[in-house]
């Protein structure tokens, strides 16, 4: 059994329906950024086998939030050191800056996630 686990920012304010969206784009955005067709409209994507496993199976997952960018991008550089995959989504903070609003760390073994996850409140 593998998981994935999205955190969120609450600084950032987001609306109920924007962080729905976020976390949306989040959990599959391993699938379009791994995306190798050449042509629109089409999807071409070699999977992991954890990968694979999450989206033919339980579709496990945890959702929990952080309180400020700091925290996101420890965890974001932990996990990078973990070798787990991370998808942040940029999300505009003011006119100008974009910013990670919520990032997805997996799909990866359960074990390994919640190494990154525990201590975090689920939102």
């Amino acid at each position: 059994m593998v998981k994935q686990a999205i955190i969120v920012r609450k600084d950032m304010n987001l609306k109920r329906r924007e962080i729905i969206s976020q976390a949306t784009k989040a959990s599959i955005k391993f699938i379009i950024e791994n995306n190798e067709a050449e042509r629109g409209g089409q999807l071409l994507v070699n999977l992991s086998s954890d990968e694979t496993a999450w989206l033919t199976g339980s579709f496990l997952q945890d959702i929990m939030f952080v309180e400020t960018k700091d925290q996101l991008e420890d965890i974001m550089l932990k996990a990078e050191l973990l070798g787990i995959e991370v998808y942040p989504v940029l999300s505009k903070k003011n006119s100008d800056v974009f910013e990670a609003s919520c990032v997805a760390l997996g799909p990866d073994e359960p074990e390994v996630i919640n190494k990154l996850i525990h201590g975090l409140k689920s939102l």
